[in-house]
């Protein structure tokens, strides 16, 4: 990279210092003679885009006669353009010397990397005469540094109207003035709805503002996208373009809905154990990860078990089932309560999210739960006492059978003696 740009130095360097003239007239009576071989040179050999930039011309007339009235000007080409009047007026290069003048070109935003320019020069010599001529000088171009900071919020929500915040700081020691902002996105990821441009006025030096700008990101638009943002200003007096393109980061919309909220049993009572359950449907722009739900019971309830279920992954309009347990404490008064279930995710940008949702419930009284919380426990019970029962009794049966066929082989054996 540094052999690259000493190249490019060297290049530029001897096109600056070529005296090659695009045209040269002379005028004054006959015969005219020769006009001094003077020089003309750009000592900077890089421009800067979007900005005016002073360049720096050294004329130098090494003759014996001196030149007078000079005047120089840039020659107005693809993206190099004058200021003012365009020319730049000096009074006398005397021989043997060298005069350094500083000709304002300003360079547009979509110039090249290496630009020519035609300097023109007009001048008076053995008071008689006058020469014009136009030499040609060629820089680089590169961007540089401006005096106007951008920066805005990374993150924006895609699926939705979001609002981007730019906001502008003054770096420089100049006022700005008449600040113009103009901004542009990726037609397939997002639309500005914004009037544009947006006009500032101007910033003092260290001055801010903010701009909003509202726009629409689409639903299925890149994880991140550029913003690019121009710019049109006056640094004090000099005009002033600029171009900065900054990422902009689209997180989709996570939106955990619950649905079909159930209680197993319907009416739990104090001292029963009980199931929450209910249906989980993403309804946003985005997917979620690694979803986990967790209650968290308030005064006279417990978790019953562990009091987090792992969902996974889930995508956009799907449904997962969850159902957690919770035990009430026997000491619970009957009536309407609340427990707050948090769900928690990660979005694309693997940032931890949660969304808490409240799910209501009554607690029954001591004997409604008795019945309707520990029916299946009665039941199970029940069966089990009867099927001890009829052991019993077949036992019962069978020590009788087999005491009556005792009882008859032993009568048997009596009558057979």
């Amino acid at each position: 990279m540094r052999i690259g740009r000493s190249i490019l130095g060297i290049v530029l360097l001897l096109f600056s210092v070529m005296p090659a003239a695009v045209y040269a007239g002379t005028s004054g009576p006959s015969p005219i003679p020769a006009p001094p071989a003077f020089q003309i040179s750009a000592s900077s050999l890089t421009l800067c885009r979007g900005v005016v930039n002073n360049v720096p011309v050294k004329i130098s007339n090494p003759g014996t006669q001196p030149m007078t009235s000079v005047q120089l000007g840039i020659v107005a080409s693809r993206n190099i353009y004058a200021i003012g009047n365009g020319t730049v007026t000096t009074s006398t290069v005397p021989s043997n010397s060298s005069v350094m003048v500083n000709l304002p070109i300003f360079v547009s935003l979509n110039t090249s990397d290496l630009v020519s320019a035609g300097i023109s020069i007009t001048y008076n010599y053995l008071t008689l005469y006058s020469d014009s001529e136009v030499r040609n000088v060629s820089f680089g171009v590169q961007t540089c540094s401006s005096p106007l900071s951008i920066s805005v919020n990374h993150t924006i929500t895609s699926g939705k109207i979001d609002t981007v915040v730019l906001n502008l700081t003054n770096t420089g020691n100049t006022t700005l003035n008449a600040i113009s902002v103009r901004t542009i996105m990726p037609s397939q990821d997002a639309a500005v709805l914004s009037n544009q441009p947006v006009q500032v006025g101007a910033l003092l030096p260290g001055g801010a503002a903010q701009i909003n700008v509202s726009t629409f990101v689409y639903r299925n638009a890149s994880q991140s996208f550029p913003m690019n943002v121009s710019v049109s200003m006056f640094n004090g007096t000099s005009p002033v373009q600029m171009l900065n393109s900054i990422q902009l980061l689209s997180a989709g919309i996570i939106n955990m809905t619950p649905s079909s909220i159930t209680l197993s049993p319907t009416l739990p009572g104090p001292g029963s154990i009980f199931s929450v359950s209910f249906v989980l449907t993403d309804i946003g722009t985005s997917g979620a990860s690694a979803v986990s739900v967790t209650a968290m019971p308030q005064q006279g309830f417990t978790s019953f078990g562990s009091n987090s279920t792992f969902v996974g992954d889930m995508a956009v309009d799907t449904q997962t089932p969850v159902t957690i347990t919770l035990l009430a404490n026997r000491t619970l008064q009957p009536g309407s309560y609340t427990i707050p279930v948090r769900i928690s995710y990660l979005n694309n940008f693997r940032q931890n999210l949660s969304t808490v949702i409240d799910v209501p419930l009554t607690i029954g009284s001591s004997s409604g739960a008795q019945s309707a919380g520990s029916g299946p426990v009665v039941v199970r019970s029940g069966s089990g006492s009867a099927g001890g029962g009829l052991i019993i009794l077949f036992l019962l049966v069978v020590i009788v059978v087999l005491g009556y066929l005792y009882y008859r082989e032993r009568k048997r054996t009596h009558k057979a003696k």
